[in-house]
């Protein structure tokens, strides 16, 4: 049964949501008696990164992705991620829109001259 938009965006925001989480509990301390000094802070630019290379390389698995063209790969990854933030960063409002210009055809005018 083919899944529809909506299950799809469903399905890749649950993932998007608990793949960091499962990056960060996989980090286990080797002895809980000894808590380190302040947490670590995950960059959500590479925690997103991480998550669309681990997408890349399972949907386009190719043994032509070795790891230095990977690095490639996030290093384009992580540009867009950015230039997408930077863009959605301004806001828009109801006025923002392409100016185009409108103009109807008149019946009474006739579009070849005979």
């Amino acid at each position: 049964m083919p899944l529809s938009r909506r299950e799809f965006a469903k399905g890749l925001a649950t993932a998007t949501a608990t793949l960091p989480l499962a990056a960060v509990t996989t980090i286990a301390v080797a002895d809980e008696s000894t808590k380190p000094a302040e947490p670590e802070k995950l960059d959500p630019n590479r925690a997103e990164a991480a998550v669309w290379l681990e997408l890349i390389r399972t949907r386009y698995a190719d043994p032509r992705l070795t790891p230095e063209i990977m690095t490639l790969v996030a290093g384009d990854v992580l540009s867009d991620i950015m230039h997408c933030r930077r863009v959605s960063s301004f806001p828009l409002k109801n006025s923002d829109a392409p100016a185009f210009v409108f103009t109807a055809r008149r019946s009474d005018i006739p579009i070849r001259p005979e």
